[in-house]
């Protein structure tokens, strides 16, 4: 399967679908996640290539997300309290405030208590953001077009 076609049925429609039935838990896994598979599609490694996941969600943070995600990873914050306790435990760390937009009281990617607050609405909004410039980036020729095999 051509990386585009992965990016459109996998990440996209399947962020889109989390969010449009409000399954906030999944769609925070989900995104967390997804961040790391963007890294692996823009840089130029194998899809599979071992030991990245560090290299690849902060590649993707910088080069697709808004800059402020970039700045809130400094020494790698969000990959250890976001994707890793994601991926090794399915809950951020103590230190991200999950917040879901009706009950927002604070600003996005905004510091509380010593604590990232992180809205999951706009993250995921964010990921698509993110997911719609890599197809962008492969459509002008920026990124390499990847086969992703099952």
């Amino acid at each position: 399967m051509k990386s585009t076609d992965f990016i459109k049925k996998f990440l996209i429609k399947e962020v889109n679908n989390l969010l449009e039935h409000q399954q906030y838990y999944p769609l925070l896994i989900y995104c967390s996640l997804g961040v790391e598979t963007l890294g692996a599609i823009i840089d130029k490694k194998p899809i599979r290539a071992k030991s990245q996941s560090k290299v690849r969600f902060a590649s993707a943070l910088y080069e697709l997300f808004p800059n402020q995600y970039a700045f809130v990873n400094k020494k790698n914050f969000l990959f250890e309290s976001l994707r890793n306790h994601s991926a090794h435990n399915l809950l951020p760390s103590q230190h991200i405030l999950i917040i879901e937009q009706p009950k927002k009281t604070v600003r996005h990617l905004s510091t509380q208590k010593n604590r990232l607050c992180l809205v999951v609405e706009e993250f995921a909004k964010d990921f698509i953001k993110a997911c719609e410039l890599c197809l962008d980036k492969i459509d002008n020729g920026e990124v390499k077009l990847k086969y992703v095999e099952f």
